[in-house]
């Protein structure tokens, strides 16, 4: 890879400080619901900032996956469980976080020494963009919602869809890809970071669009 690509690949992260910025100016204006957004932002440019501390220090960061994943699952179904709070899959989504997580620290426990496992990510996404066709089936049934461009659930479930479509395939397929080519593989992870860009701006609309906390006084 060359050095424009590699440092492309390095710095695309610092993208996350949009959204990020957005995230602190508003976080006290925010429904509970949309605060684990923030929080999930938050914790995002924390484990941006760690990783490239270790880069640096040329040290593994593959420890950090496990975590980011069940953080980024977490707060993202505490998000959709507000959204479906009237439907039955709200019920459900509870029960599926705790599988999930169940099985994430299992698979870390079992999993060698500092090896990346991608079969949590790739389960992570199917799980999201579940939730995400959810959303879009609710909105689509219904046809409740008028002026979705205005709605910060679908700029949010959008940027998922785009995300996690992408990514679930790049990493379940990304050991053999390594193996197959590394000039490929290299190319593999500046696509992820293209697809990392792009969920930051859709971070971004989303924390724009989020209404006001309502006040009432009594």
């Amino acid at each position: 890879m060359n050095g424009a690509s590699q440092t492309f690949l390095i710095y695309s992260s610092v993208v996350v400080i949009v959204p990020f910025l957005f995230a602190v100016i508003r976080f006290k204006k925010m429904e509970q619901a949309w605060r684990s957004l923030a929080l999930l932002i938050f914790f995002d440019f924390l484990v941006e900032v760690i990783s490239h501390v270790l880069y640096f220090l040329e040290i593994s960061n593959h420890f950090l996956w496990p975590i980011f994943i069940l953080i980024e699952f977490t707060l993202l179904a505490r998000i959709y469980k507000s959204e479906f709070k009237k439907m039955a899959i709200g019920r459900f989504i509870p029960i599926v976080t705790l599988l999930f997580i169940t099985y994430v620290i299992a698979d870390w426990l079992m999993a060698p020494k500092d090896d990346l496992s991608a079969i949590p990510h790739f389960i992570e996404g199917v799980l999201i963009l579940l939730l995400v066709l959810c959303y879009y089936y609710k909105n689509l049934s219904s046809l409740i919602e008028t002026q979705l461009e205005r709605q910060p659930m679908f700029w949010l479930s959008t940027g998922l869809f785009i995300y996690f479509s992408a990514n679930s395939v790049i990493f379940i397929f990304s050991n053999y890809i390594q193996m197959l080519s590394l000039q490929f593989f290299n190319l593999i992870w500046f696509t992820h970071s293209i697809f990392n860009i792009l969920l930051y701006i859709f971070y971004t609309l989303t924390v724009c669009l989020i209404p006001k906390k309502l006040n009432y006084n009594i």
